[in-house]
């Protein structure tokens, strides 16, 4: 009898038996557990919404059960994601009819195998209850399934699709615990009662490689390969940024990315320690730089930046240099206008205008003029792209942000909120610089 009870258990589970907590709505066969559970959590609309506990109520003329709880609210309110996790579904109707939705499931942190379904997402054009917004106005670029999503940041608006054509815009939010539409449901409404408010979606991105980042604490990073690298506000303007064009970081999006090495000062550069020694920067290391040396590489009269011991002491110290094209040189040959910048393998990159060379923090005060024969040996690379990270914008009128030779549009006002780019300075560029790079999602992947 023993055996043929655990035979029979076995057989139970791999069939996929419900588990002994859970209970099965018959109408859709939804597995459900009424035990109460408090998920930690953001409410999942940013703005003013009304709602009261109808988990279970009767659906379809009671044939069926309501699984989650229906925030109302009005049409393009913003919807974010509930807690650190990954989308593992979406669905953008098409003339069907049957709505848009996604799902985002945790995994970190206290909500860790939790998932959020998010119902009647929008697909109206604004203004209008014309089911055909879906392209642009359901869910914002980058919400896709597998992409990362942070705690806060938009995922979408609020709208009527699928079946609550009829009932109103709102919000079905159901909370699950497991894998999407295949977890076991438990009323949201202790969850959504103690979850953190918010007014507006957190500018979380995830944002692309070259973002400047401001961390909670104030400190400053860089996002580069996946990483966040920590620069100081020296290194900053030795290349030519400023902490202006930071972005908010909230502490979750920070935890998204793991700590580099710090960021150095650019090749290049010629810095002035705190004793008032003068160095320069080139192929990561640094070179005394006196009034003899830089004359000879053409830099008669270079822009000499403050730069503290901690950043310094992180370049080795080299004997010297083996010519005026080192890494980092920006030069242009005695008669020739075309200035080109010299790479970390000794090739040139022309600069094709000057908005390329100012995203680079770089201007023709950089420029040294070298012999009209300096160059004619010289290997050639790519003409020089914008810096990654550079915010910019066209005569008409087109916003992107240029990460890994790709122009990441921001299309319109929600998504320059979303990533936090309200008021940061925008470098003005020709329309053909930005046709003549691919276009990509603005995310970090």
């Amino acid at each position: 009898m023993r055996l043929a009870a655990l035979v029979l258990t076995a057989a139970a589970l791999l069939a996929g038996a419900v588990p002994a907590s859970a209970e099965v709505d018959p109408g859709t066969g939804t597995e459900y557990s009424t035990a109460r559970v408090v998920v930690p959590m953001t409410f999942p609309v940013a703005g003013r919404v009304s709602y009261s506990d109808n988990w279970l109520a009767c659906r379809s003329g009671c044939a069926r059960m309501h699984m989650g709880q229906d925030l109302m609210g009005a049409k393009m309110l913003p919807l974010v994601a509930a807690f650190d996790g990954v989308v593992t579904s979406v669905r953008r109707e098409t003339e069907d009819g049957g709505g848009n939705w996604l799902t985002i499931a945790s995994d970190r942190g206290p909500s860790a195998g939790w998932s959020a379904i998010y119902v009647h997402v929008n697909n109206d054009t604004p203004g209008t209850d014309d089911a055909k917004g879906t392209a642009a106005w359901s869910f914002p670029s980058g919400i896709e399934r597998g992409s990362r999503v942070l705690a806060g940041q938009l995922v979408g608006w609020l709208g009527d699709s699928g079946n609550a054509e009829g009932t109103g815009p709102h919000l079905h939010v159901e909370l699950r615990k497991g894998a999407g539409w295949g977890g076991v449901v438990h009323n949201a409404f202790p969850s959504l009662q103690a979850a953190r408010r918010l007014t507006a979606p957190l500018p979380s991105g995830p944002h692309p490689d070259g973002s400047l980042m401001r961390h909670p604490s104030g400190a400053l990073f860089l996002l580069d390969e996946g990483r966040k690298r920590p620069v100081s506000a020296q290194v900053l303007a030795v290349d030519g940024r400023t902490p202006l064009t930071a972005v908010a970081m909230t502490s979750a999006a920070s935890l998204g990315y793991p700590t580099g090495p710090a960021v150095p000062p650019r090749d290049g550069a010629v810095v002035r320690d705190p004793r008032g020694t003068t160095w320069l920067v080139t192929g990561g290391q640094r070179v005394k730089a006196g009034f003899e040396l830089l004359a000879g590489l053409g830099r008669l009269v270079p822009r000499v930046l403050p730069l503290g011991d901690v950043d310094l002491q992180r370049l080795p110290v080299a004997d010297g240099v083996d010519g005026p094209l080192f890494p980092g040189a920006l030069v242009r040959a005695d008669g020739d206008p075309v200035v080109s910048l010299v790479d970390a393998d000794g090739r040139l990159h022309p600069v094709v205008h000057p908005a390329v060379l100012a995203s680079h923090g770089l201007s023709s005060a950089d420029v040294a003029v070298l012999p009209a024969d300096a160059l004619e040996d010289s290997r050639w690379g790519s003409p020089l792209a914008l810096r990654d990270g550079t915010l910019v914008q066209t005569p008409s009128h087109r916003v992107a942000v240029v990460s890994d030779g790709a122009a990441r549009r921001l299309w319109d006002s929600r998504q320059v909120a979303a990533y936090g780019y309200v008021g940061r300075p925008r470098l003005a560029v020709p329309d053909a610089l930005v046709d003549g790079l691919r276009s990509a999602a603005l995310t970090a992947g």
